[in-house]
């Protein structure tokens, strides 16, 4: 009877260790999947993000944006046109002040006439 006993307590934890093997076998293996999953998706950076919301707001074609980095361009706009529709307005860059050097407290945005579309 104690033979018995014994030997089912082996068997027991034969089977036990075999599931825990192949429980852990199967995590390593998702692992690698979803490591691989991510390696295949393009993360945008925050600048893409940036210059994709620029272009799909249409900051680019209004007037005095030339020259102006895009993340001043986003900024002034959400600060001084957050209910303006796209493609109407004007930005404004204080005198004095080069535009390419123009920072968010040298631009103001102006919400005015509908700026005709280049498409």
């Amino acid at each position: 009877m104690t033979v018995a006993v014994v030997g089912a307590l082996i068997a027991i934890i034969v089977v036990l260790t075999l599931l825990s093997r192949m429980q852990s076998s199967r995590n390593k293996e998702a692992v690698a999947d979803l490591q691989r999953e991510i390696a295949e998706v393009h993360i945008p950076d925050i600048l893409e993000l940036v210059y994709q919301e620029v272009d799909d707001a249409g900051l680019r074609d209004l007037p005095g944006s030339t020259d102006v980095d895009a993340t001043v361009l986003l900024k002034v706009w959400k600060r001084d046109g957050p209910d303006c529709p796209v493609g109407q307005g004007e930005f404004h860059v204080a005198d004095g002040v080069e535009a390419t050097e123009a920072t968010e407290d040298d631009v103001t945005f102006e919400c005015g006439e509908q700026v005709a579309s280049t498409e």
